[in-house]
């Protein structure tokens, strides 16, 4: 399981979720990052340590969700406790490779993963002590997988190391995840193009809202969710998808959990599919567009402020996405979709929102550098 765990005291386990892309990027995005710094890192998923039938579940869901907006939406209200999906010979069998690795370092990004990390303190005993964990947020308000855990186990803050990258609670952007080495594209040599998509599960209204910026004449890169989306193509328009037959908890070829497969989707030629190691292949095309035409999810928000693309924000999914738009509203990174339509989808206000995000990521300090020095 872990590749010298027990031999340097800095291994890091990251904990993903496969539920939203927004819990996996970047916890692989900042897993290639400690070890290009050469710190030993594993990631596992949580979603690879459910009953294969919720597993199932999952994918239902996701198409659900897809199909219909509202829906997804009343189920961010439901919490729910995750424990009965636990497949706990297998989480058994990890617990005891911890144990004998001697593991204490842990990153969560979700807050499924809690409910294993208290199983683990209860088997190391007095050892409990000696966890390091951060539980990461990467959106400003709790998403569902951590308001879950608040209703279950509300006392969970008080044994780990909360580490909020944005907080609604004050709209202030303490850290920032890096993706990609390169820095950003000028606005001006970008080519007058919008990436539009639904996050991770094609979720939210964007689909609603490629034919009104097509009738404003405006170049679109769509990320479609399933083949379908890309037939009957329109001049000018390009599209990509993420492999469809790619699932966050199965690893790769490489024996490891890696980035989706993703690429473009091009009339009467064969899909073709291909990830990188150090980041999502979506980033690529958003760095060199105008605008995101998004939802406000986590995702988003690392790859506008990494690659100082301005937001055009479609309706948020939840509070949590709704405390997103207001943190990036009140500084200036991003614009709602109804104010840009008034500004007349000009580029010019995001010309200036470009501007903000280049001094804000300037002066952001990123979440590996955080970490790094931490643990010395």
């Amino acid at each position: 399981m872990g590749n010298g765990a027990n031999r340097d005291n800095r291994f890091t386990t990251i904990l993903c979720s496969g539920f939203g892309l927004g819990f996996y990027n970047p916890g692989l995005i900042v897993n290639y990052q400690l070890r290009q710094r050469g710190i030993p890192t594993e990631v596992l998923v949580f979603e690879g340590f459910m009953q294969k039938e919720k597993q199932a579940k999952i994918v239902d869901s996701r198409k659900a969700y897809h199909d219909n907006f509202a829906l997804a939406k009343i189920a961010t209200k439901l919490p729910k406790d995750i424990r009965d999906s636990f497949n706990l010979e297998q989480i058994n069998d990890m617990l005891n490779g911890w144990a004998a690795e001697g593991r204490r370092r842990f990153i969560s990004l979700s807050g499924h993963w809690v409910y294993i990390l208290e199983l683990y303190r209860e088997r190391l005993g007095a050892a409990a002590d000696e966890l390091e964990v951060d539980l990461l947020y990467v959106d400003s308000d709790l998403s569902p997988s951590w308001k879950s855990l608040k209703k279950y186990m509300p006392d969970y803050s008080t044994r780990y190391r909360e580490v909020w990258l944005y907080a609604s609670s004050t709209l202030s952007i303490h850290l920032q995840i890096r993706v990609g080495d390169g820095e950003p594209l000028p606005f001006a040599g970008r080519a007058p193009r919008y990436v539009i998509h639904g996050g991770g599960w094609g979720m939210g209204t964007y689909q609603g809202k490629i034919p009104e910026l097509e009738q404003q004449g405006l170049a679109l890169d769509v990320v479609a969710y399933e083949l379908a989306e890309t037939e009957r193509q329109k001049q000018g328009n390009r599209y990509y998808m993420n492999d469809p037959q790619w699932m966050a908890w199965n690893k790769g070829e490489s024996g490891e959990h890696e980035f989706p497969r993703f690429g473009e989707i091009r009339p009467d030629t064969a899909p073709s599919f291909s990830n990188l190691p150090s980041h999502h292949g979506l980033y690529d095309v958003i760095r060199q567009a105008k605008g995101i035409i998004s939802k406000p999810g986590a995702g988003t928000l690392m790859d506008s402020l990494a690659s100082a693309t301005p937001v055009i924000m479609l309706e948020p999914f939840g509070e949590h996405e709704k405390r997103n738009l207001e943190v990036w509203l009140e500084h200036g990174l991003g614009i709602t979709y109804e104010d840009w339509e008034r500004a007349g989808f000009t580029e010019d206000v995001l010309a200036t929102i470009h501007e903000r995000l280049l001094v804000k990521r300037a002066a952001t300090r990123t979440y590996t550098d955080d970490y790094l020095e931490r643990i010395g």
